[in-house]
C-alpha cells in the first residue's frame, strides 16, 4: 500500500536525490600493475569497482591515456615472454599455432579494451593545448617534481599523469559535497607535484593506496564526517599496533600473526607461476582505515603486507675440487692457527682421483630470485566510541586474504 508523503517530505526527498555526489577516481600505473599479461588491473581494484554501487554516491573511474598505454606496454612485454614456450610446443606438435608476435600483441589490446568496458573505466585524453610545455620542460631540466633528481631525466610519464588529473579536476565541480576528485598513486614525487598544484582545491586529494581509497569511500557513504574519522584514526592505530616492542595491543593480545598463519597456511605457500620456491619476509602493518559505523561501534580495517621473494633452484657444477686433483694440487689440512691449506704437487693416477673425490662437493644448488612482491591480508576489527570520542573494547571481527601481488624482476 503506497502512502503519499506530505509536501515538505517529498521536497526533502527530491533535495536528497539532487544532492547525490560524485567521486572521480584517477588511477596511476603503480596502483594497477599486477605483473600479469592477462589482467589490466589488480583484483582488489576490480572488486572495489564492481562493489562500489551506492544510493547517494556515484563513483567514476578514470585512466589517464598514458597509464592505459603504459599498462598495454607492460602486458605486451609479459605476453612476448611466452614466445619461447610457444615455439617449443609448435616443434613438439609439428604444427604452427599461428600465434605470431603480432597476434599476441593484438590479443593484449583486445583484452584491455574488453576490461575497460567491463569495469566502466574512462580514459582521460590529454588536451595538449592546455599543457604549459615551457614550464614542464623547465621542470624536467632542473629535476623538479614529478621529475626525479639524478643524472638521467626520469618522470615524463608521471608529468603526463599529473596533467591529465589536473585537466579532469579543472572540468569538475569545485564543491566537495557535489564532487571529489582523487588520484591514487604511490609515487612520491608525483604526489608532491600534484599536491602543490591542488593546494587551493578543497575537492581534490592524492591517496597513496587502494586501501586509503576504500577508507575514503567508506567515510563518504557512512555520513560520519571526515573530521570525525580523522580524530579517531590515531587512537585506533594505538589500539591495534604500535611497534614490535609494544605488546599490549590488539595485534599481539589476539595473536593475529598466529591466527593468520594457521588460517591461510596454503595462501602463504602459494608460488607465482613459473617459480619453484617462495620465501616470506618482513611483515608490514598499515595504519587502520575506517570501514563503517553501526550505532556506537566503529569498524576498522588494518592491512598486513608480507614481503615475498620467489624464484627457481638451479643445479650447478663446482669443478674446482676436481681440477685440484687432476693437476695434483691436493689440499692438506694444516695445524690450527696456521694457513688453512697448503698444496702438494705430486703425481697421481686417475684411480686415486676417482677414489678421493667427494662428489657431493662438485654439485651445488643455488636459489635464483625472479619475482618480488607482497602478500596482502586484512584484519577487520571494531571498537566502541564514547561521547568523548575515546575508543574502547576492541575486538577482532575477521581476517581476510586480499591478494598476492608478485612481479617479475626486470
Amino acid at each position: 500500500m503506497s502512502v503519499d508523503l506530505p509536501p515538505d517530505s517529498r521536497s526533502e526527498k527530491k533535495k536528497r536525490r539532487a544532492r547525490k555526489s560524485q567521486l572521480r577516481v584517477v588511477i596511476d600505473t603503480n596502483a594497477l600493475y599486477t605483473g600479469s599479461a592477462s589482467d589490466l588491473v589488480r583484483q582488489e581494484i576490480a572488486n572495489v569497482i564492481v562493489e562500489g554501487k551506492y544510493p547517494d554516491l556515484d563513483i567514476l573511474w578514470y585512466l589517464p591515456e598514458i597509464v592505459r598505454h603504459e599498462r598495454q606496454y607492460q602486458m605486451q612485454a609479459e605476453a612476448l615472454k611466452f614466445r619461447p614456450a610457444i615455439n617449443r610446443i609448435e616443434r613438439l606438435l609439428g604444427h604452427n599455432l599461428a600465434l605470431t608476435d603480432a597476434v599476441l600483441l593484438d590479443h593484449v589490446r583486445t583484452k584491455i579494451e574488453e576490461k575497460e568496458t567491463e569495469l566502466g573505466l574512462q580514459e582521460i585524453k590529454l588536451d595538449h593545448n592546455l599543457v604549459d610545455w615551457p614550464k614542464l620542460i623547465h621542470a624536467a631540466a632542473y629535476r623538479n617534481p614529478p621529475f626525479e633528481a639524478g643524472e638521467k631525466e626520469k618522470g615524463f610519464r608521471d608529468a603526463l599523469v599529473a596533467e591529465s588529473f589536473l585537466q579532469l579536476l579543472a572540468s569538475s565541480p569545485r564543491t566537495p559535497d557535489l564532487c571529489r576528485v582523487v588520484l591514487v598513486t604511490s609515487d612520491g614525487t608525483l604526489t608532491q607535484a600534484v599536491k602543490e598544484r591542488i593546494a587551493d582545491s578543497p575537492n581534490a586529494s592524492v591517496l597513496a593506496s587502494v586501501e586509503e581509497l576504500k577508507g575514503l569511500i567508506n567515510t563518504i557513504v557512512s555520513n560520519v564526517g571526515e573530521e570525525f574519522i580523522a580524530q579517531l584514526k590515531p587512537k585506533a592505530a594505538k589500539l591495534f599496533f604500535v611497534s614490535s616492542d609494544a605488546k599490549e595491543v590488539l595485534f599481539y593480545k589476539e595473536k593475529i600473526r598466529e591466527r593468520l598463519m594457521e588460517k591461510f597456511k596454503s595462501d602463504l605457500e602459494t608460488k607465482p607461476q613459473g617459480t619453484t620456491f617462495r620465501e616470506n619476509g618482513t611483515w608490514r602493518i598499515d595504519l587502520p582505515n575506517f570501514s563503517r559505523k553501526e550505532g556506537r561501534r566503529v569498524f576498522w580495517t588494518s592491512r598486513i603486507e608480507i614481503d615475498v621473494e620467489a624464484g627457481t633452484v638451479i643445479t650447478q657444477n663446482e669443478p674446482s675440487n676436481l681440477a685440484a686433483w687432476v693437476t695434483g694440487d691436493r689440499p692438506v689440512q694444516q695445524d690450527p692457527g696456521s694457513t688453512p691449506y697448503t698444496f702438494l704437487s705430486t703425481p697421481i693416477t686417475l684411480q686415486s682421483v676417482l677414489q678421493n673425490i667427494d662428489y657431493r662437493n662438485l654439485i651445488s644448488e643455488k636459489k635464483v630470485i625472479s619475482h618480488k612482491g607482497r602478500d596482502v591480508f586484512e584484519t577487520l576489527w571494531s571498537t566502541e566510541v564514547t561521547m568523548s570520542k575515546e575508543l574502547k573494547k576492541p575486538i577482532i571481527e575477521d581476517i581476510k586474504h586480499i591478494e598476492l601481488s608478485c612481479q617479475p624482476i626486470s
